[in-house]
């Protein structure tokens, strides 16, 4: 794939699709599809932030598998409209009114990063519903230091920061979507330029590199507040235990990711009362874009690529840490600002 030219704005790309369901409550839900329009239902849970648009990288491979890839988007992103006060357990309810309109009983759910929690609460409320559950480079609980090893260095300090004040989270996480409103072709350029280098020329070349700058602008479309309040959701309680969750899930998983490290992936497979964990060499948190019809393949056959089995990490050198706060506003493209 060639590399994109960053200099083009965002402003140039058509807006991408999307479909409206009004639910009882009268908010307007949205979502889109990619992949096979009659193959197996599954739907995907974007991370943070994002939006339905994260799926179309997966399209391809979900129209191979034949899968058809149902996105919608959760209360405040893109289309979808805000649900003031919302918890985690909130969301099985509007994904099941979406499934009743497009007349499905059954159907599977997927979730990727921060798309993690929503997708386990699917499987909590509405087991009955759902033929499979995946979790694709997840992003689970951050309630500790070690959970972090692993981890890039811009990340870790953040993720630090933000398990002192959830508060700071949700700044930071407004902040950033700030600057996604403003030039949203700068963000992915920073982002790019401190990814390790088996993600960095997956997200610098197309088709990936426009659909993250959609994507991005569709996350933020109604602002920030929605990714803010997300953050913050992730480093509270989310209303039950990994251990509560008994539905069968596939958990897949690279090697090499920096922003799920890999030590994230074993306990969240080990806290799992049943999972079957897929562990990938060579690819990082971005690998799951070429591997989607072999993740698909594995969520709905069992056929699964040729995986590792679980190796120690080692813990990560104890290094002398700048100042913390100088360092975070280097990873923001913009200045840290209050609400």
């Amino acid at each position: 794939m060639a590399n994109a030219d960053l200099s083009l704005s965002a402003d140039d790309e058509p807006e991408p699709p999307h479909r409206e369901l009004r639910l009882r409550d009268g908010r307007v839900l949205s979502w889109t599809e990619y992949g096979d329009p009659a193959g197996e239902p599954i739907f995907f849970h974007h991370g943070l932030p994002s939006s339905r648009v994260a799926a179309a990288v997966m399209g391809p491979g979900a129209a191979h598998a034949g899968v058809r890839l149902l996105a919608p988007e959760r209360p405040g992103f893109g289309f979808s409209d805000p649900l003031p006060g919302r918890t985690i357990l909130d969301w099985p309810a509007d994904l099941a009114q979406l499934a009743d309109h497009l007349a499905l009983d059954k159907f599977s759910v997927a979730g990727i990063s921060a798309g993690l929690p929503y997708t386990l609460a699917s499987a909590i409320v509405m087991p009955d519903r759902l033929h499979r559950v995946a979790l694709i480079s997840g992003l689970g609980a951050i309630d500790s230091r070690d959970v972090l090893e692993g981890m890039s260095y811009e990340w870790r300090l953040i993720y630090t920061l933000f398990l002192k004040s959830q508060r700071l989270a949700s700044l930071w996480m407004r902040a950033y979507g700030r600057s996604v409103q403003r030039r949203p072709e700068r963000v992915v350029a920073e982002q790019i330029k401190r990814m390790p280098p088996v993600d960095g020329a997956v997200l610098g070349s197309e088709p990936t590199l426009s659909n993250r700058i959609s994507d991005l602008r569709e996350a933020f479309r109604q602002g920030p507040a929605a990714a803010g309040d997300e953050a913050r959701k992730h480093l509270e309680p989310w209303g039950f235990e990994l251990s509560d969750v008994h539905f069968p899930v596939v958990l897949w998983h690279g090697l090499l990711d920096e922003s799920h490290p890999i030590q994230m992936g074993y306990r969240i497979a080990a806290e799992l009362p049943d999972c079957r964990p897929l562990y990938v060499d060579n690819v990082g948190s971005l690998g799951f874009i070429a591997h989607a019809e072999s993740i698909f393949q594995a969520i709905f056959t069992g056929h699964a690529e040729q995986v590792q089995q679980p190796l120690p990490i080692p813990p990560t050198p104890a290094i002398e840490e700048p100042e913390p706060f100088p360092a975070l506003l280097e990873v923001l493209p913009e200045p840290l600002t209050g609400e």
